[in-house]
């Protein structure tokens, strides 16, 4: 086959004729309802299902953005309250200490006062006996020197 011959075979192929007659209005309202019905049953429930995620996930992630800045300042309101009762117990603890370390020396200056009663109790009560004791010492050494005496000296008669 020669060129020219393989043109002349395809040329009924190449020279096709759009006749406008009303099969083209035919199809043109074919594909037109075609379109339309896709629109509707396709394409508006494709993009509203589409859009409706679209404010799912946005909605979603400004709510993720609004729960994170509740948190920091709910963190923040929780961080100031232990710091505050940190401080309470800590002041309480040196309220405590020094209430105890003033019982302790209220405890100690009451156990002196009662020891130094005590101690001028007994002071007063062996200053008693030593004057007892000197009394008696010195009566029984006047009558031993009299038994001396008597012993020595013998009386004249």
């Amino acid at each position: 086959m020669t060129l020219g011959t393989t043109i002349a075979t395809l040329a009924p192929i190449l020279a096709v004729a759009i006749d406008i007659d009303g099969t083209l209005l035919v199809q043109m309202t074919a594909f037109l309802f075609t379109l339309f019905m896709l629109h509707f049953l396709l394409f508006k429930p494709y993009l509203k299902t589409r859009e409706a995620r679209e404010e799912s996930v946005g909605g979603s992630e400004e709510e993720a953005v609004e729960m994170t800045a509740q948190a920091n300042v709910l963190e923040g309101k929780y961080d100031t309250k232990i710091r505050k009762a940190r401080r309470d117990a800590q002041e309480v603890r040196e309220s405590l200490r020094k209430q105890g370390l003033a019982e302790h020396e209220d405890i100690h200056r009451e156990v002196r006062e009662e020891i130094a009663e005590k101690l001028a109790e007994e002071r007063a009560a062996v200053a008693q006996r030593v004057e007892t004791a000197r009394e008696e010492i010195e009566t029984r050494a006047e009558g031993l020197a009299e038994a001396m005496v008597d012993r020595l000296i013998p009386e004249q008669g």
